[in-house]
């Protein structure tokens, strides 16, 4: 392990398979080899020939290699430009360098309320403010 390895509380190395694993790492993880399982960790950092296979949860990622499954994030998510993502993923925030690649299910938190739901909350507020006879044209009608 080089000193550099050394500021992460848990390593797989790029010679590294690790199979059937479920962790809980208070910390940083970074992943140059290959891990398949369930992983919570504070903040993952896959290298740029890592892969990741399963449920993983955290806080934050900065994601070089492969990541596929579930990807749930609270915080910022970083895909470099060589970083492919495959599956259901939802993050606080996130950025992407050119080249990146993200494929499945994309969601973001917006808050309390769904889009879709913040959507429809926007549209009442609308058209309760065009008063409740209003509709395209009902007022030029009206006036003749």
């Amino acid at each position: 392990m080089t000193a550099k390895d050394s500021d992460y509380e848990f390593y797989v190395g790029a010679a590294t398979h690790l199979e059937g694993a479920s962790l809980a790492i208070d910390g940083t993880a970074r992943i140059d080899g290959k891990i398949v399982g369930k992983v919570s960790v504070k903040h993952l950092i896959v290298g740029p020939g890592g892969v990741v296979e399963g449920d993983i949860s955290g806080e934050t990622a900065d994601v070089e290699g492969t990541v596929e499954e579930t990807l749930t994030l609270t915080g910022k998510l970083t895909v470099k430009s060589s970083g492919r993502i495959r599956g259901k993923i939802q993050y606080g925030s996130i950025e992407t360098m050119e080249g990146a690649k993200l494929v499945g299910d994309i969601s973001t938190d917006w808050g309390s309320d769904s889009s879709v739901s913040a959507g429809e909350s926007r549209l009442s507020a609308f058209t309760s403010a065009m008063g409740p006879n209003t509709a395209f044209g009902e007022e030029e009608a009206d006036s003749e």
